[in-house]
């Protein structure tokens, strides 16, 4: 493909590459990508989406840093993927520094984003600072959904705050979310 003149669009090659990453070849894509970039096949969001998520499995968050560095440098609005990635690997602490870093500078998170951080809060087993995210998730003009209520309350029933539990339990209900059994 890459020997053909004109070269193929960096869509045909992601559709090529992105099922040997489902195979979990994920080196073979990490140096394909590289081959293309030195061939002059340009990169489009859902390719770099692609490497960061590569660098995350590999346990190379570094280089999954700079490839959501370059993305966020050439106005490219990245997924979820690299603070997914953080957060799987425990690197919690890490994850909501980028995603305050990435607020910052202006991007806007969606609510899976929000979900993924409140996820990685409750799991270090800090109930404030998970109170507080989602709280600040209702000030940035998210409604949270039931995902989000249920990992703070068995964030706050594991962390033995039963009655803060059953008072988020009850909030969600008056606030017209309606709970799972979960």
């Amino acid at each position: 493909m890459i020997e053909k003149y004109p070269k193929p669009s960096i869509v045909e090659f992601n559709k090529l590459l992105e099922p040997i990453v489902r195979m979990e070849h994920i080196a073979v894509v990490v140096s394909m990508y590289s081959q293309l970039e030195l061939f002059g096949v340009s990169n489009d969001v859902y390719s770099l989406n692609i490497l960061v998520n590569c660098f995350c499995q590999l346990g190379r968050i570094g280089f999954g840093l700079c490839v959501l560095w370059k993305m966020l440098k050439f106005g490219v609005e990245p997924d979820v993927t690299l603070i997914n990635g953080l957060v799987k690997r425990s690197k919690i602490p890490l994850a909501v520094s980028l995603f305050d870093e990435m607020v910052e500078k202006g991007y806007r998170p969606n609510l899976l984003t929000y979900n993924i951080i409140l996820n990685g809060l409750s799991k270090m087993s800090d109930t404030d600072r998970t109170v507080r995210f989602l709280r600040l998730k209702e000030e940035r003009g998210f409604k949270p959904n039931v995902v989000a209520y249920g990992t703070v309350v068995d964030c706050l029933y594991k962390n033995g705050l039963l009655k803060e539990a059953l008072h988020l339990f009850s909030e969600l209900k008056v606030k017209g979310t309606r709970p799972t059994v979960v």
